[in-house]
């Protein structure tokens, strides 16, 4: 029985898969493509771990990350800097804090 998935895999799934002695059809994905396909895969992989947090998850969520940084040709050390950049100025979230509402006063 065929079946159809349509979406962005690890790289050694298709030679897995031979390895189990069944066949798939695969291609790979241009520049253009690529990016939509890892934003995708970003949003999977996050209502995935939504619904089952787990270290295999976060695994997961940290490999894709590092494959848009290097699609995206964005800089690590500079992701790095922002990331510092921004804990400083508001916060992390390891207080926990949760926002209800905000009244502007009109």
């Amino acid at each position: 029985m065929k079946v159809e998935y349509n979406k962005l895999v690890r790289d050694k799934i298709p030679e897995i898969i031979r390895e189990s002695g069944r066949t798939c059809e695969f291609k790979i994905l241009g520049q253009s493509e690529i990016k939509d396909a890892l934003k995708e895969k970003l949003i999977e992989k996050a209502e995935v771990f939504s619904k089952r947090p787990s270290e295999d998850e976060i695994s997961d969520i940290y490999e894709l990350l590092d494959t848009i940084v290097e699609v995206y040709d964005f800089e690590p050390l500079h992701i790095d800097y922002l990331k510092l950049q921004n804990k400083e100025s508001k916060g992390s979230y390891s207080e926990k804090v949760f926002l209800i509402s905000v009244d502007d006063g009109q």
